[in-house]
């Protein structure tokens, strides 16, 4: 890049730093990265740790540099206006994200402050295959945790109002949303936000789902955790009937599983995300499945067809009504889905790794459905 990037945060906050220095750091340092080498501002807190878990490729202390500051002028702005100085940089590149009031000073202190149009490091958006590793990782703990679902699903019964009982109590989404985060947490990975939506629910396509389970009503389970260790995230969804789905039900789930399937055949470097969603948005009107996008409530097929990730949940490109283009090594989501207060809400979602040719199914998860 021809103006080094200069990020102020921590880890928590922003993934591009976290991707630049392949280490968890809480309390904001700043990076400056020149497209070669990155140059970081830590305290003592943290500079050891970093020396030897870190990609950082030079250190600067914090603490040497208040030192070298009068009392009065060794504020957080005071401190990192020096180092910027000491590496001789006059115009910076900062993300949209950065703080308001620390671009203000450095423009008053005569730094050139030019805003990136990117949203994250381009370099993210082809995963390297330590990446790729560590997706399927977090991917393998997903499909541990939904056979430990479906088991839990498989061994409840149904009490007269139709609730789904597992050990005596009724299953309701709390509860099994805990369940499944809890043992994704024991395997090594964060779950936060689980969708467990049943019924009417999970018409909502982010819906967390409440209350009691019930039989014979779709539940849709959407579940994207990130590994502990490097961050880097999986996203499934599966859909699910405990008892007998009705001829309605069975013609809505095998048209959005069909839509899946002709979206991950499209599914190449080179193509284009729109070509891909006008298909199966013309594929679902051909079985009768209508989408209205601002009807109240909406229905039909009323989101993207699937997304960018990887230390983000969500990233480049959008599979939906814009122009980006895949490209070989992107790792998306599949994940057409349909809605309708009548029936319920069914989406299936799988994780792919874009090839020249063709796409890889990285979620090798069953498809059960049907739980009797």
């Amino acid at each position: 890049m021809d103006i080094p990037l200069l990020i102020f945060s921590n880890t928590k906050k922003d993934s591009d730093l976290l991707y630049l220095i392949g280490a968890h750091v809480p309390d904001n340092i700043a990076v400056v990265f020149d497209g070669r080498e990155s140059t970081a501002l830590v305290s003592a807190l943290e500079i050891n740790r970093l020396r030897n878990t870190s990609k950082i490729d030079k250190f600067v202390s914090w603490d040497i540099v208040k030192l070298s500051l009068q009392p009065a002028e060794s504020t957080d702005f005071d401190i990192l206006k020096r180092f910027l100085q000491d590496l001789k940089l006059k115009a910076i590149c900062v993300k949209q994200d950065f703080p308001v009031y620390l671009a203000d000073q450095l423009r008053s202190a005569n730094f050139e402050i030019i805003v990136a149009g990117f949203s994250i490091l381009p370099q993210r958006l082809i995963k390297s295959d330590g990446e790729i590793t560590e997706i399927k990782y977090a991917i393998d703990i997903v499909r541990q945790t939904f056979a430990q679902m479906e088991n839990i699903l498989s061994a409840t019964s149904i009490n007269g109002k139709n609730e789904l009982v597992f050990e005596d109590e009724i299953l309701t989404s709390e509860r099994l949303r805990t369940l499944m985060e809890t043992f994704c947490y024991r395997l090594g990975a964060i779950a936060d936000g689980t969708i467990v939506a049943c019924g009417i629910a999970a018409c909502d396509p982010h819906n967390l789902g409440n209350g009691p389970l019930k039989a014979n009503e779709f539940i849709l389970i959407d579940f994207f955790p990130h590994l502990k260790t490097s961050g880097y995230y999986a996203d499934v969804s599966r859909t699910f009937i405990k008892g007998k789905p009705t001829e309605e039900q069975t013609n809505l789930y095998n048209a959005v599983k069909t839509a899946h399937d002709i979206a991950i055949d499209m599914v190449c470097g080179g193509a284009q995300g729109k070509d891909i969603m006008v298909r199966i948005l013309e594929y679902f009107e051909s079985k009768g499945y209508k989408s209205n996008n601002i009807a109240n409530p909406p229905h039909g097929m009323f989101h993207s067809l699937g997304h960018g990730f990887g230390l983000d949940i969500h990233e480049p490109p959008r599979i939906g009504m814009c122009d980006d283009i895949l490209q070989t090594g992107m790792v998306i989501t599949i994940e057409p889905g349909l809605y309708y207060q009548t029936i319920g809400g069914v989406r299936i979602e799988d994780d792919i790794l874009i090839g020249n040719q063709s796409s890889e199914i990285l979620t090798q998860i069953p498809y059960n459905w049907v739980i009797e």
